[in-house]
């Protein structure tokens, strides 16, 4: 493994992202007891409160906390720059449990105070976050690329929360202040693009040449690749300020998807094909199946702009989150979390006394079940969404209880 380049002197202490880390059996349990609970009505559209629960769980719950506990660990790891007031970051996190907790349980049942509650703790939590982490990018000497990547993000999920604080008082016992399909889009396309788009691309261009031996990506495609995925982001923002109806926010949001739908998962496809080793490995699958899912975005999307039922578009937003960027973390979890361990525990006594493989703490055969529970449940959600059959909704709950399990089987051995 390639380690060169990291400033791994400067990482925050394991307990940190492991506890971020550690809500991804957590929330995965809670979206399966809903899909369980609710069925199809949680597949059903977009303006469901059940189906808006579902996709905070995932996006809010499973992503945010695992991608938030990945930026306190990467920005002075990668980008070389301590973030300020660390402890802080445990404040961040109980109020983002508490936040997750709160308004996807409001929006469920329907409870206006719990929503209210939930977004009032879910800002603090991003303010108390975006704040040091913005600062440490600000201080960072790292690459261009880098800096500009982590620093979409970080501006995009700032934006995204912004605007979902304003769309969600219409759950909150409020009105709802703005055009509400103008603003799905604008708030999508932050989402999407700004805060997961920008996030993948420039973790995948330092995590596949140091753990997987892949050529590096172009410093012209990355470019590209970050200016597709900065428009598509901020300019249905900009747009829906000016009063543009959704047809043209959704042209404007057309360059980020081709970017992060299309041109990054050839190009990391491309680089996995060229890698200089050949051996098999659990969590680069996870990298091939979840740029896959990527690829079939932008079919997806067009039938769901074109058809006159929700059905594409629902299938559209499973597989985007719980198969392309859930299953993409959920495979490098079980590269990055055996890692850190090896560094923190056993780094130091190398040349002293006789250490464990890296590998040999988690074996291949345990991801390989884990992840082949996370590929059944997101095929039997895919089936519930173009369907809308009850039956396999509820199945599609079963299976993120089994995948729930799975990795919390996985976690406790790597940790324990």
């Amino acid at each position: 493994m390639n380690t060169q380049g990291l400033q791994l002197d400067q990482a925050p202490p394991l307990a940190l992202p492991a506890t971020f880390f550690l809500c991804l059996p957590i929330f995965l349990l809670s979206a399966g007891g809903l899909l369980i609970a609710f069925g199809a009505q949680a597949l059903h559209s977009s303006w469901t409160p059940a189906t808006i629960a579902l996709a905070h769980l995932g996006t809010l719950g499973l992503l945010g906390s695992v991608m938030l506990g990945a930026l306190y660990q990467m920005v002075p790891v990668v980008a070389g720059s301590p973030v300020p007031v660390i402890r802080m970051a445990w404040a961040t996190w109980a109020a983002w449990i508490l936040g997750v907790a709160t308004f996807t349980g409001g929006l469920a049942t329907g409870q206006a105070g719990l929503v209210d509650l939930g977004r009032t703790s879910l800002g603090l939590a991003l303010l108390l976050f975006a704040l040091p982490v913005g600062v440490a990018l600000l201080r960072s000497r790292a690459e261009l690329e880098i800096r500009l990547g982590f620093g979409l993000a970080v501006s995009s999920l700032a934006g995204l929360a912004s605007l979902g604080y304003l769309m969600a008082s219409g759950h909150a016992g409020g009105v709802f202040l703005l055009s509400r399909p103008e603003a799905l889009v604008a708030h999508l396309a932050l989402g999407a693009f700004g805060w997961v788009g920008a996030l993948i691309s420039t973790v995948s261009w330092q995590v596949l040449p140091m753990f997987f031996l892949a050529p590096a990506v172009a410093t012209r495609w990355r470019r590209v690749v970050l200016v597709g995925l900065a428009f598509g982001a901020w300019a249905p923002l900009v747009g829906m300020l000016f009063g543009l109806d959704r047809g043209w926010l959704l042209g404007l949001a057309l360059p980020g998807a081709a970017i992060a739908w299309l041109l990054h998962p050839a190009l990391v496809l491309r680089s996995i094909r060229l890698r200089n080793r050949a051996r098999r490995d659990p969590s680069l699958g996870a990298w091939q199946a979840s740029m896959a899912v990527a690829l079939c975005g932008l079919p997806l999307a067009a039938l769901a702009v074109l058809a006159e039922s929700t059905r594409p578009a629902m299938a559209l937003g499973w597989l985007l989150i719980w198969g392309h960027a859930a299953l993409l973390i959920h495979g490098m979890l079980s590269r990055i979390l055996p890692f850190l361990v090896w560094f923190h525990r056993w780094s130091g006594r190398v040349g002293k006394e006789r250490v464990p493989s890296m590998r040999s703490l988690l074996p291949d055969r345990v991801v390989y079940a884990s992840l082949g529970a996370h590929g059944l449940a997101l095929a039997l959600g895919v089936g519930a969404a173009l369907t809308g059959s009850d039956a396999l909704a509820r199945l599609a709950g079963v299976g993120l209880l089994l995948t729930a399990a799975m990795v919390g089987r996985m976690m406790r051995r790597v940790l324990g």
